[in-house]
């Protein structure tokens, strides 16, 4: 039952601040924490209007600080999910946005006056003077929860006035960002000192203009959902009637009907109604009984969807397994690997998937001579070839994977792979080995683990270590760091790669390996893979040395490849010049 689903959640966070209220706090808070948020955000996918509609329904029987936390949370976890953040960032964000308000000595009416052009505006904003806890930081420190600490230090921007905290927000992350709108906006729409409180419209409009562009780009999806009249709010409609919002569904509204001595309503349960209808939205507004959670989002709730036919929308999108490769993928490939192409069917298996179509047209232009627009896919896959074609479309559909969830390194860890990439193709191009877009990709899936490894998604600076600059296991400091070996080989071989190039995967960390076998296709494309990832590391960080150990792999890859030090250097010139790589270091 609904009612029950949201007390036990607020059971769980009782228990969990009777923690924070202890004298100090212990190493396990820090579990506890990440445990309540995870489950949270689990009961926020099955059921995502009852759990977000909680923004808007504030407790009244309860202490201040325990809907500030509880709504700051729902607030960072639905901000990260329609930005696409990653789960595990997103939970490391909303431990933050609890423990600000879990760690808080006591409420208090804090006045802030700031003018605006035509009359003062107060905002009040019920914190008290916030100073970190410094325990709390040594653990989160201990720990390595880089993305929890920079948020809860973050922290210390709530003492200052409305305007210069979200000016401020132009130095900070993404991640960093999206905590402070989520927590500013439930500052605002939970004030409840303020004579005339914000409705979520109008309190997303003074967030927006008072925010630096790019961070007013993070609250541009709210609009689809949960838009304007998100579940949870009471609305008023052309009719006088009242009702609350239940779901979105496009341009409709699923309500359920509020009746007063002053306002009656023609619908005795559950119905939609246009958005066009909608005469005034209301402010969170206090429920005193949880009864009616199950009233409202119920099993009467559920027949509705079903009888009507019309499904409320999901801030949750889709997402892929990474281990999985796309299905159009799987469909050109297996037309690339038969004897005879027909290069109609392949056409249309290429048509299917947008993405590659306009990726391989793309390519195919800044190849041709001329660089004239590729407007037919069939003119790209000619001008490229069969085998380029595939390598070029396998490329797309792997960084499009990698990419489709924010982390703070994500942008550093693609312009990486996206630089490794060319310098594999160059070594291919110079050594005269295979077809260089191949090289490139293998590179592509010699960095998947940069992107699988979940302690790195927690991680706000990149840590490397200087020695074997040839091995993944040096490039970011990690628990368990094999594993950006083993998911690279993992990965290759879900996605059907070659068998030659899944050895080269497995051995091209091992010096041996290359001067112990014979020269062929797996140690060539092996001692690609560690000089392209030694050349990269070389240009991404200035500070980077080649060890004894680093250097000695060089001189046997490069006598693998038939090529020499100023070739290398060549290579490193020109990919620098053309990359243009972003690094944060």
């Amino acid at each position: 039952m609904p009612d029950s689903l949201i007390k036990q959640q607020y059971q769980s966070l009782h228990k969990l601040l009777a923690f924070y209220r202890r004298p100090a706090p212990e190493p396990d808070l820090v579990q506890k924490t990440l445990d309540f948020n995870n489950a949270l955000l689990g009961f926020a996918k099955l059921q995502p209007d009852l759990a977000f509609a909680q923004i808007h329904l504030y407790k009244a029987s309860l202490p201040q600080h325990y809907n500030l936390a509880f709504s700051a949370s729902l607030m960072t976890a639905l901000l990260c999910v329609r930005n696409r953040f990653n789960e595990t960032t997103t939970i490391q964000l909303m431990s933050a946005a609890l423990s600000i308000f879990g760690l808080a000595e006591e409420t208090s009416n804090v006045d802030q006056s700031e003018q605006s052009s035509s009359a003062k505006v107060t905002h009040h904003e019920p914190l008290a003077k916030i100073s970190p806890n410094k325990a709390l930081s040594r653990i989160l420190t201990q720990y390595q929860q880089g993305v929890w600490l920079q948020g809860y230090r973050h922290g210390l921007w709530l003492n200052k006035t409305f305007k210069e905290h979200l000016k401020q927000l132009q130095y900070e992350s993404t991640d960093t960002s999206i905590l402070a709108l989520a927590i500013r906006l439930t500052l605002i729409m939970h004030n409840t000192h303020k004579k005339t409180k914000l409705s979520f419209q109008n309190a997303l409009a003074l967030v927006v203009q008072n925010s630096p562009s790019a961070q007013a780009q993070l609250l541009e999806p709210l609009l689809a959902y949960p838009s304007v009249t998100p579940p949870g709010t009471y609305i008023m409609l052309d009719d006088d009637s009242l009702a609350l919002v239940t779901g979105i569904a496009g341009d409709k509204l699923l309500c359920y009907p509020q009746n007063t001595s002053r306002h009656s309503s023609t619908h005795s349960s559950h119905f939609s109604v246009a958005r066009t209808r909608v005469r005034r939205v209301y402010p969170a507004q206090s429920i005193k009984k949880l009864g009616n959670l199950t009233t409202w989002w119920g099993n009467d709730w559920q027949l509705f969807e079903q009888e009507s036919g019309t499904k409320a929308e999901s801030p949750f999108m889709q997402s892929y397994k990474m281990s999985r490769p796309p299905v159009t993928l799987t469909a050109i490939q297996s037309q690339l690997n038969k004897p005879v192409q027909d290069i109609n069917k392949l056409s249309l298996a290429i048509a299917r998937e947008p993405s590659f179509a306009q990726h391989l047209r793309k390519t195919a232009s800044q190849s041709s001579r001329q660089k004239l627009p590729i407007k037919d896919i069939q003119h790209g896959l000619m001008m490229h070839g069969f085998e380029r074609s595939g390598s070029i479309i396998m490329q797309q559909a792997l960084l499009s994977r990698l990419n489709q969830h924010h982390f703070p390194l994500q942008r550093a860890f693609i312009s990486f792979v996206q630089l490794r990439g060319h310098i594999a193709a160059s070594l291919a191009k110079i050594g005269n080995i295979g077809i260089p877009e191949q090289a490139c990709t293998l590179a592509y899936f010699a960095c998947v683990g940069l992107f699988t490894h979940i302690q790195l998604k927690i991680q706000t600076q990149w840590q490397k270590s200087n020695r074997t600059s040839y091995d993944m296991t040096t490039l970011v400091r990690c628990v368990k760091p094999e594993q950006l070996r083993s998911h690279a080989v993992s990965m290759a071989e879900a996605w059907q790669q070659r068998r030659h190039e899944i050895v080269a995967l497995n051995n091209y960390h091992d010096v041996n390996y290359l001067t112990e076998n014979k020269r062929s296709p797996q140690v060539e494309l092996a001692a690609i893979l560690g000089i392209s990832l030694m050349l990269t590391r070389e240009l991404y960080f200035s500070d980077a040395k080649r060890c004894v150990q680093s250097q000695q792999y060089c001189n046997s890859a490069c006598e693998a490849l038939r090529i020499n030090g100023q070739e290398l250097e060549y290579i490193k010139s020109e990919a620098y010049a053309i990359c243009h790589s972003f690094s944060p270091l």
